[in-house]
């Protein structure tokens, strides 16, 4: 299990939807890839921060399959900043403008809700998109950022031990407002 995969392939999963013609061409990444920079426009995925929040939800009974191996489920919520970055030639501003505005809108449609919730995220905010100019060596570069903040859940399944029943043959308590050598019998059934 990796948390941070399964965060990044759900962003990726969400985006791709949102902008396929950028995914079929290879022009939505990760930051750090230490790979070449794609054609322009892309997008660039950065989660920022990803925290664990309240108190995870734990399976009381053990689930315990055909061949007898138990396992328990815990769920887990997290909250994960995201910045959504496209990146551009100064040349076609208007083209990164539309894309992030289409994405920001696309937060708050049906579709990017049902988008969301297939890939296990909830949109909680999202701040205004920031246009950042950025000057390299050979040419003007365009950004527009959009930081978001996503719930994101990941349920975790762990082996457990278990036991398959309990026999009590017999129970002998002793009473104080019974004679020294009383025996109570008890008898306790658990079900399967």
């Amino acid at each position: 299990m990796n948390i941070y995969k399964d965060l990044e392939d759900a962003l990726y999963n969400y985006a791709s939807a949102l902008f396929p013609t950028l995914a079929a061409s290879g022009r939505i990444i990760f930051p750090f890839q230490n790979g070449p920079e794609p054609a322009t426009p892309y997008l660039l995925l950065d989660v920022k921060r990803l925290d664990a929040v309240g108190r995870e939800q734990s399976s009381h009974f053990v689930s315990v399959d055909v061949e007898n191996n138990g396992t328990s489920t815990t769920l887990q919520h997290y909250v994960a900043d995201v910045r959504f970055e496209f990146i551009g030639k100064y040349d076609n501003n208007t083209t990164l403008g539309d894309l992030a505005q289409s994405m920001e809108m696309n937060l708050r449609t049906p579709r990017g809700y049902e988008l969301q919730r297939a890939n296990k995220l909830s949109l909680f905010q999202y701040e205004p998109i920031e246009r950042v100019k950025l000057k390299r060596e050979t040419d003007m570069y365009m950004y527009m950022q959009l930081d978001v903040e996503f719930g994101f859940s990941v349920q975790h399944v762990f082996d457990q031990d278990w036991i398959g029943e309990v026999h009590i043959l017999r129970g002998v308590y002793s009473d104080a407002n019974n004679p020294p050598d009383y025996e109570r019998v008890t008898t306790l059934n658990i079900p399967e």
